[in-house]
């Protein structure tokens, strides 16, 4: 029984580029209307990989098990986004806003954090390994512990 569980928690959730849109769309409009409208997505353990969500506003957006592998997120806005324990290997997040994102456990194998803001954001047990453009800096301004894993040149 629980390795049956266990298999239901691994399932990710399919979604449709339509479906996505209209996620997107509402979430926006519950930004823009400061949460009177719309509704705020809520893509937990969904399959986006490899998604092309150029500039998207995710802001507080729940993504929490996502599976992210090659998503092209490149000037998108995760501030304050639910990342924890996602799949964002070989992501492009060049200039995306983590700003207080919550990526703990999260797979950032080979992501490319080029200019990628991550004051105050979680990455605790993270995986940063063979990630490109991730510098100090980056690194000071974020949440980390002994369980974070650094790529070997820092």
């Amino acid at each position: 029984m629980k390795n049956e569980e266990s298999n239901k928690k691994i399932a990710l959730r399919e979604i449709s580029k339509n479906d996505l849109k209209r996620v997107l769309k509402n979430h926006s409009l519950w930004l823009s209307s400061e949460k009177a409208n719309g509704q705020p997505a809520n893509l937990e353990g969904y399959n986006l990989r490899g998604a092309i969500l150029l500039g998207a506003n995710l802001r507080s957006a729940n993504l929490k098990g996502a599976y992210l592998y090659g998503a092209y997120l490149k000037n998108a806005n995760l501030e304050q986004a639910n990342l924890a324990g996602a799949n964002l290997r070989g992501a492009n997040l060049r200039w995306v806003n983590l700003k207080e994102a919550d990526l703990s456990g999260a797979n950032l194998t080979r992501a490319d954090l080029y200019e990628s803001h991550l004051e105050e954001a979680n990455l605790i047990g993270a995986n940063l390994q063979m990630s490109d453009g991730l510098t100090q800096q980056q690194i000071d301004q974020a949440q980390t512990n002994k369980t974070t894993r650094f790529p070997d040149i820092l």
